[in-house]
């Protein structure tokens, strides 16, 4: 027999009003009642009437998530299936979508908000002046995105500081003593890279380190970027001890150029990346990169969403988050 939202009342023993706020509107519960109503949810295999809850609300109960464009994203599956599982246990569903032929992105989105298949959207891969963030404000739809996008008015964001990763990274490999440090970053122009670059700079500046503009490559995404810059920086008359890259393939692409040359990554050179992809932990030696905390991040977009949409007039939330650095063999046996 299905269960009601009266069943849930009943067991948590507060009213159908309760029950109804901590499905539609959690921040009007205190924690300790929220806390009661979930588990009484949880043990009596609730679910809401989705249908029934659109008609009284006029929502739908979905969130809306773009697939990102193709490539390396293994790093992205953790962050989308905490996506799912946080916005199932708010009663929302994800919904998917992408480009179809002849589409840009605003194109989908806003064939999304007309057919009305969402209340709301999660972005990733956010970029700087990005035209999703504009477009969604300029509308007045809600949306919580991965990336602070430097757009004029507050949204809702949460990103990680990949400055601070990238100055703790150029921090331990100081600490082993290199003094010739090199960077393999992305062009200029990505947000998230040119952040990584800043915090390469700032740990350099506080080691007192000169940073070499001949040791500072910028290649795209990828495994084969990696390993050309790699051959370019190895193959230099005064080449580096360590080489510091803002993403795992490119690091793994790094490790691949070194091995071609006869150097053991780790143990004539070191190489670090960033993201903590699961290969990070299989490839030997094991890649020392910074671990982006994924979960958290896409716990914390789908509680702000939820929050937007239970509050729309309130000011929106924004939660920047630390990541860690993870040291493998990719860094051990490289003390000069």
């Amino acid at each position: 027999m299905r269960q009601t939202i009266r069943d849930v009342s009943d067991r948590a023993g507060v009213s159908v009003a309760t029950v109804s706020n901590v499905l539609n509107a959690p921040h009007l519960v205190a924690p300790l009642t929220r806390t009661k109503v979930m588990e009484a949810i949880d043990a009596l295999g609730y679910r809401p009437n989705r249908a029934a809850r659109s008609l009284q609300a006029r929502k739908t109960q979905r969130i809306g998530y773009c697939l990102p464009n193709p490539g390396p994203q293994a790093a992205l599956d953790v962050f989308f299936h905490q996506l799912v599982a946080t916005a199932t246990n708010h009663g929302f569903d994800l919904t998917l979508f992408a480009p179809r032929s002849g589409q840009d992105d605003l194109d989908a989105y806003r064939e999304v908000i007309r057919a009305g298949d969402v209340d709301g959207f999660v972005l990733s891969e956010t970029n700087y002046a990005d035209p999703r963030v504009e477009m969604l404000s300029d509308l007045g739809f809600p949306f919580a995105a991965f990336g602070q996008a430097n757009h004029p008015s507050p949204f809702p964001w949460v990103d990680v500081d990949g400055a601070a990763g990238l100055a703790e990274v150029v921090e331990h490999l100081a600490a082993k003593g290199h003094r010739r440090i090199a960077l393999v970053a992305w062009p200029e122009g990505s947000e998230s890279g040119d952040k990584r670059v800043e915090g390469f700079e700032q740990g350099m500046a506080a080691a007192e380190l000169q940073v070499d503009p001949r040791l500072i490559k910028r290649v795209e995404n990828g495994f084969l970027g990696g390993k050309t810059a790699g051959a370019e920086l190895l193959d230099a008359v005064d080449p580096p001890t360590a080489i510091v890259t803002v993403q795992d393939e490119l690091g793994f692409g790094a490790m691949v150029a070194m091995s071609e040359r006869g150097l053991k990554p780790g143990a004539d050179v070191a190489v670090t990346g960033f993201d903590d992809t699961p290969a990070a932990a299989y490839v030997w030696p094991g890649l020392t990169t910074v671990r982006q905390p994924f979960d958290e991040v896409a716990q914390a977009l789908v509680n702000l969403l939820v929050d937007r949409l239970a509050n729309p007039e309130g000011s929106p939330g924004s939660r920047m988050l630390v990541p860690r650095l993870i040291v493998r063999g990719s860094t051990a046996g490289t003390d000069r």
